[in-house]
């Protein structure tokens, strides 16, 4: 059958996160974590970020039903002090566990101003926008950082060495405001792009996936790795490049964790990932008076929206505008699921007995 010829399914959030939590709990996750879980992955579907959202619920299940992640681990102290914390989260189910090492972090930051904390054995945490806001909806500044299994080459290869390697930042922008939020892979796209290049069976932007052979391809089905941010040395692929190495080496050696070639990709679920994780936030009030702070951010980013455009430009977005505008409009209208990752939500529903909503 056609993708075409296939349903597609529309569904409001809260429903999403229930069928969510009640395919995870059926996978042994506590009602709890399954709940937490369900929300870090609606979120984000509600972003617009459709390619780390319930079409990743079978990749979790997948990990879960085959003992790779264990869904009873909890996060354990290794170091802290009054600023800092390592975590542990014995190979857990990163979609509740991380939220809860940034609830951990917030804590710490609320009461000494700023807190940095490490989280070393752990499994895929979705997207990392969902823990700086966290953050940042309390009032706090705040970074993210995960590695992953080796997706990427390095400037000048052909083999891959590093993972994707997001990078999330935070700040609230005031009262009744939505945080600045940026959240970007330091590759030249996110795998994600690829999972849905090959579900809609359209073609991806040249220069960002190569083939087995390393040569650029197009076609999602060929892809196999790709570029680091920047595309080419000539376009400055060598600077994503450094920044995906100073994500691995937080999240790695400083976190006690592993690293590029040494990671499982969430793709290839033959091993338990051992990932890392980086968590950071501070009060805005330990630097600056929050209200004049929110006011300058207000006006910085009006600037960057009242640029006069480039010829075939309607409008110059400011870093995050795409994101607000996808979770007020899904918030209303509901969360449109492809007709692929609706197949598979529904064959999670029939084997799980969890009806699926859309």
């Amino acid at each position: 059958m056609s993708t075409a010829a296939r349903e597609t399914a529309t569904v409001h959030a809260e429903p999403l996160k229930e069928f969510a939590a009640g395919v995870l709990a059926w996978c042994g996750v506590s009602p709890d974590h399954a709940r937490r879980a369900a929300q870090t992955l609606v979120r984000s579907d509600l972003r617009g970020i459709q390619s780390h959202g319930v079409a990743r619920l079978h990749l979790y299940v997948k990990g879960l039903q085959e003992g790779l992640v264990d869904p009873h681990a909890r996060l354990t102290v290794v170091r802290e002090s009054s600023s800092t914390l390592v975590l542990d989260a014995h190979t857990g189910f990163a979609l509740a566990l991380a939220p809860e090492a940034m609830d951990r972090t917030i804590a710490k930051a609320q009461e000494h101003g700023i807190c940095m904390t490490v989280l070393r054995n752990s499994s895929h945490y979705g997207i990392a926008g969902g823990y700086v806001l966290q953050a940042a909806e309390q009032g706090l500044g705040a970074m993210s950082m995960t590695n992953a299994g080796p997706l990427v080459v390095p400037t000048g290869g052909v083999e891959r060495k590093f993972g994707t390697n997001p990078i999330a930042f935070a700040v609230p922008t005031g009262p009744g405001q939505p945080p600045f939020v940026v959240d970007m892979a330091t590759s030249a796209v996110p795998w994600g792009k690829v999972e849905i290049a090959r579900r809609l069976e359209s073609p991806l932007p040249h220069g960002v996936a190569m083939d087995e052979e390393g040569n650029v391809t197009t076609d999602g089905e060929e892809a196999v790795s790709l570029a680091p941010l920047g595309g080419s040395r000539a376009t400055g692929g060598h600077k994503g490049y450094c920044l995906a190495m100073i994500v691995d080496t937080l999240c790695g050696p400083l976190a006690g964790s592993m690293w590029g070639t040494h990671l499982t990709s969430v793709f290839k679920t033959h091993d338990r990932s051992h990932l890392g994780q980086f968590f950071l936030a501070w009060r805005i009030d330990a630097f600056r008076d929050p209200e004049e702070f929110a006011a300058d951010v207000q006006m910085m980013l009006g600037e960057l929206r009242s640029t006069k455009t480039a010829e075939g430009w309607d409008q110059v977005l400011a870093p995050g505008d795409p994101e607000i505008a996808a979770e007020r409009y899904h918030a209303v209208h509901g969360i449109t699921l492809d007709p692929v990752v609706t197949a598979t939500l529904r064959g999670l529903a029939e084997q799980s007995g969890v009806p699926f909503p859309g």
